[in-house]
């Protein structure tokens, strides 16, 4: 078991990297962390536990609620919910701890665990790794009295709903058309109910008991992008697999996922909080693009960079009173003031409101965002060989370097739609610029392709290697 580079997370491969003895002592240590079973009192505490839908969910939250039992606890399942519900859920229900089983919002063959504490702010950096530390000593079965599992009833459910709601300010949506796609995310349940609760007229792309896998907020968004055209939407939805990040697309065939959302909501949160005594604070992790944080700013907003990963984030903005979003460009957006963690459903619901509060539609709140160039290429790879996943190694920092090439307002995509393909997606203001990145992303997939031994299945031409050994030849054009 791993914990997650931005020291979020547990994740790994069930059967390979973490198998489910792992989870039950891993959820066995943070009960005992984050406060566990009072023996003093014999009071009895609560844990909520939410999944998404990757193939392991089910096994998973057996393991985990069999653990939280054996360890004294009694257990509220919630179901499939997005983290945020669990985050939220936790609070209100006054539980000791939330836990969501998910891989995150990029890989379904990916297992995981996130928890959070009692007020629902996730669990991160060092509280995690001590968790982790403490994870082969701990043992499940340590009270006679064992918990029981209680599954969620609407009541509970309901309070979730309630909370996104509240964050309409009771605003309607009855003039809206939105498109969305949620099949394969942890928000499914929740998106049409609530959107539609609020007066939207909601087209779902695919129906949501499809087994078909949702689109996550690194995927290619053009089929959405035609849903939306083709229902004449005024705007399109698509969430992530553990439902806390959105990507939003535009009748005129653009996208915004979680930097761009920034600048839309630095837009207006300026403008709404310029009369007032109050300047608004938004927290913006180093990883989203330079132009991020001058761009906020000149929309009258103070904003404050947090350098690290998303632990530091997550410390940082639970930390001041006057933040009223979090933005990191992998885990999402979050509104302190509603949530505790990023949700997409929130970020959906509290956009909806701002193009309310303005009066103004998608396209009119993102003209002064600048329109960026497209380019698109993929990466076919060959039987036999892999490629580590791009966003948890070391490709990271190269693809930052890629980035940089791009003036500061451009970006660099990657995503796996299937195990054989990856997806590049280069965006910026100059199209020479991002011709340029793509044949460098490009080349850096393919520097990077390994087969089982470890040596690279693929090089780059050099003048003392510019003519394949056969070998080579047959293994670069399978």
């Amino acid at each position: 078991m791993k914990i997650k580079k931005d020291r979020s997370a547990f994740y790994g491969i069930l059967g390979e990297t973490i198998d489910i003895y792992q989870a039950e002592h891993a959820v066995a240590a943070a009960f005992a962390k984050l406060g566990g079973y009072s023996s003093a009192t014999r009071d009895r505490c609560k844990v909520v536990v939410g999944h998404d839908d990757s193939p392991a969910a089910d096994m998973m939250t057996s393991a985990v609620c069999a653990a939280l039992c054996a360890s004294g606890a009694d257990v509220i399942t919630l179901g499939l919910v997005p983290s945020g519900a669990v985050s939220c859920l936790t609070s209100m229900c006054e539980a000791t701890m939330g836990v969501m089983i998910t891989g995150g919002s990029f890989d379904r063959n990916v297992s995981g665990l996130k928890f959070y504490r009692k007020d629902g702010r996730q669990v991160t950096g060092e509280l995690l790794q001590a968790i982790h530390d403490a994870t082969d000593a701990v043992t499940c079965v340590s009270h006679n009295k064992l918990g029981k599992i209680q599954q969620a009833d609407a009541s509970i459910i309901g309070m979730y709903r309630r909370n996104l709601i509240d964050a309409s300010g009771y605003t309607m949506f009855e003039s809206l058309k939105v498109a969305v796609e949620c099949a394969g995310s942890a928000s499914a349940p929740f998106v049409k109910d609530v959107l539609k609760q609020l007066g939207a007229d909601v087209s779902l792309m695919t129906a949501i008991d499809s087994d078909k896998p949702g689109i996550s907020a690194f995927e290619n968004p053009s089929a959405l992008i035609d849903f939306v055209r083709d229902t004449e939407s005024d705007i399109g939805f698509a969430f992530s697999a553990d439902g806390e990040i959105c990507i939003v697309t535009l009748p005129d065939g653009r996208f915004l996922e979680s930097e761009r959302l920034a600048e839309v909501f630095g837009r207006v949160y300026g403008k709404a909080y310029n009369n007032e005594e109050m300047t608004p604070v938004i927290m913006v992790s180093d990883n989203c693009h330079i132009a991020l944080a001058p761009y906020i700013k000149s929309m009258g907003a103070e904003v404050k960079t947090v350098t690290g990963d998303y632990s530091y984030l997550a410390e940082e903005y639970a930390a001041y009173d006057s933040v009223i979003m979090a933005v990191d460009r992998m885990s999402g957006i979050v509104f302190p003031r509603r949530s505790c963690v990023p949700d997409g459903l929130m970020t959906a619901v509290m956009l909806l409101n701002c193009m309310n509060r303005m009066g103004m539609s998608i396209g009119e709140l993102v003209s002064e965002v600048p329109k960026l160039i497209r380019s698109a290429t993929t990466v076919v790879i060959p039987a036999g060989a892999f490629i580590p996943v791009l966003r948890t190694t070391d490709l990271e920092e190269e693809i930052r370097v890629l980035r940089s090439r791009l003036s500061g307002d451009g970006r660099v995509l990657m995503y796996r739609p299937e195990a054989n393909r990856v997806e590049i997606i280069v965006e910026g203001i100059k199209s020479a610029q991002v011709t340029d990145v793509t044949e460098r992303a490009e080349t850096l997939v393919r520097d990077n392709l390994r087969v089982p031994d470890g040596t690279p299945v693929y090089r780059r031409p050099t003048p003392e290697n510019s003519a394949p050994k056969p070998a080579e030849q047959s293994a670069a054009g399978e």
